[in-house]
């Protein structure tokens, strides 16, 4: 009996140790002298913990909080972390339907920094902050950094004097690719070139933009972190959110370059203040001078600071030859150390990138041998023959046209088998998110409306109530999606009245709702007059005008 105490107690000194900061004990993970403490959250600051990580990353899904999470605290599970989520009013609002990818063509591949920037616009025109109505949304291809500036129009001139800013900061790239047109991007370069004499950089090729996809998700991450940082802070200053926006953009894990674009730019972690330190909370609100800070650090006995550890040498095994290192990445990069000695570790002083590819690409024009057999039928052949060979042929097509109609009812079985596993049915009092239609909401509303299920019909039709009121027709099940846990009761909703959703949007929004206005203006003198909407309200005619044909209202 006495073995087994002895050896649970031998058990838990070798895994956990008491940290004495100042008045406080906090229970860490055995550790090293010089390694970073990692703790054991009690359940009395596990929610506070979470959401700060869930703040922090911008309203960020599991993966993102769990890469801020793991190296500073070792119970906070996974589990928790999605529990929280499903609490979270915001995320319930902006979260996305599951939809099908697309297929990239042609995707842009880039092997070192600088080579190619890509820049787009946001409009912000029905959601205007003083003179600020765009969005400049800048990224270098390969680290994903991004850079993110108010503007007040969509001019090339402006656009250029913001990107100047950026590149004398970053370093200017070799190719600046938009898909706002070619033209755009020229008449950018041409002002840079006013601007900065010395600056010689090409436009990139004209793609659609889809094949941007790197940026065009920029753009909405962008989107979605804005409407959450507004709503968290209750404000309609987006142009101030912006900075936020980018530094928690920027901070966060990206599973492409499979690391935060800030560590892949800058090779290192953002230190926020004191709270990018080991110490605990509770000590780091007592701070005020610096004194109270060498004291802190004494009493943890901690040998250095963190940026003095942040600046020791990464140590890799390595042999006679050279320590080769393959990253699964996007595209897959191979990092060879140059400068290796013998020896069980060695510092990799120097690195070396290269672009790996998996095989090689077949050009567009290359020659392939495609054509189908033909049948040749002599001129001696018999009548019996020919009649033969027609009959061969239609059992072929009779027997191509079964295989369809077998295709059609296992996809078929397929997209039912599915709708029932996905699409299960919701009952009376459950919680739901309604999509809003892109039309029907401005720049700073979320995606998405809450409300909860009032009755269902034999034929599987719901009523659904919001705040506002009850929303008019009925929903199938499709066209909205179940919530995990009940946010809203029946209190919070109004059944009284019935509501368009449009209406809802706009009572519920901080933004004044629908801002969008949508012309369709024809011939040679279009979007020029008091006869379009755009030009008549003074915006400027977006891309659901006119079906994206050109205008002198765009410019």
């Amino acid at each position: 009996m006495h073995i087994s105490i002895i050896l649970m107690v031998l058990q838990y000194v070798t895994r956990y140790e008491v940290m004495q900061c100042g008045d406080i004990e906090k229970l860490v993970r055995k550790r090293d002298n010089q390694a970073s403490p990692t703790y054991f959250a009690h359940i009395d600051e596990t929610y506070d913990i979470i959401k700060r990580a869930h703040i922090a990353t911008g309203h960020g899904g599991r993966d993102k909080m769990m890469k801020v999470l793991i190296p500073k605290y070792a119970n906070v599970t996974r589990d928790v972390v999605e529990l929280y989520k499903t609490l979270c009013i915001e995320c319930m609002k902006k979260r996305k339907r599951p939809t099908t990818k697309g297929v990239v063509v042609r995707p842009i591949l880039t092997s070192d920094y600088g080579s190619r920037g890509q820049v787009d616009l946001v409009d912000m025109q029905s959601m205007p902050n003083g003179t600020y109505k765009w969005i400049m949304v800048y990224q270098d291809h390969l680290t994903k950094y991004c850079v993110l500036r108010p503007l007040s129009s969509k001019r090339a001139a402006e656009v250029a004097y913001q990107l100047m800013d950026i590149f004398l900061l970053f370093g200017a790239p070799h190719i600046l690719q938009s898909d706002n047109g070619s033209e755009f991007t020229a008449s950018v370069i041409v002002e840079l070139k006013l601007l900065w004499p010395e600056l010689l950089m090409v436009h990139g090729k004209p793609r659609h933009p889809q094949s941007q996809g790197s940026v065009e998700r920029l753009n909405c991450d962008v989107k979605d972190i804005l409407t959450a940082w507004l709503g968290d802070n209750n404000s309609t200053d987006w142009a101030v959110g912006l900075k936020f926006v980018q530094f928690s953009k920027n901070t966060s894990y990206h599973t492409g370059i499979k690391q935060s674009p800030y560590q892949a730019l800058f090779g290192s972690s953002p230190r926020i203040g004191l709270r990018s330190t080991a110490l605990p909370n509770e000590i780091l609100e007592r701070m005020v001078s610096e004194d109270d800070l060498l004291v802190a650090f004494q009493q943890a006995d901690t040998v250095a600071s963190t940026s003095a550890t942040s600046l020791q040498p990464v140590l890799v095994t390595a042999g006679p030859s050279e320590t080769e290192i393959l990253v699964n990445a996007e595209p897959s990069e191979v990092l060879t150390g140059v400068q290796a000695t013998e020896g069980p570790s060695v510092a990799v002083t120097e690195l070396r990138i290269t672009t790996a590819t998996a095989g090689q690409l077949v050009p567009p024009d290359a020659e392939q041998s495609t054509a189908a057999p033909e049948i040749v039928i002599g001129i001696n052949q018999t009548v019996d023959a020919a009649s033969s060979e027609i009959e061969r042929q239609h059992i072929g097509i009779r027997n191509s046209r079964k295989r369809a109609v077998e295709g059609l009812v296992n996809q078929a079985e397929r997209m039912v088998k599915r709708s029932r596993v996905e699409n299960v049915p919701g009952h009376p009092g459950d919680n739901v998110t309604v999509p809003i239609p892109l039309v029907d909401r401005g720049r700073g509303d979320p995606r998405n409306i809450m409300g909860v299920i009032l009755d269902r019909d034999e034929n599987d039709m719901y009523r659904i109530a919001v705040r506002s009121g009850v929303l008019k027709g009925k929903y199938s099940r499709n066209q909205f999606d179940l919530c995990v846990q009940k946010l809203l009761a029946e209190v919070n909703i109004s059944s009284n009245s019935e509501i368009a959703l449009r209406s809802a949007v706009q009572m519920e929004s901080k933004c004044g709702g629908q801002g969008f206005m949508k012309c369709n203006c024809a011939g040679s003198k279009r979007c020029s007059t008091n006869r379009c909407k755009c030009f008549k309200a003074g915006v400027k005619c977006n891309s659901r005008c006119h079906s994206s044909l050109c205008c002198d209202n765009k410019i």
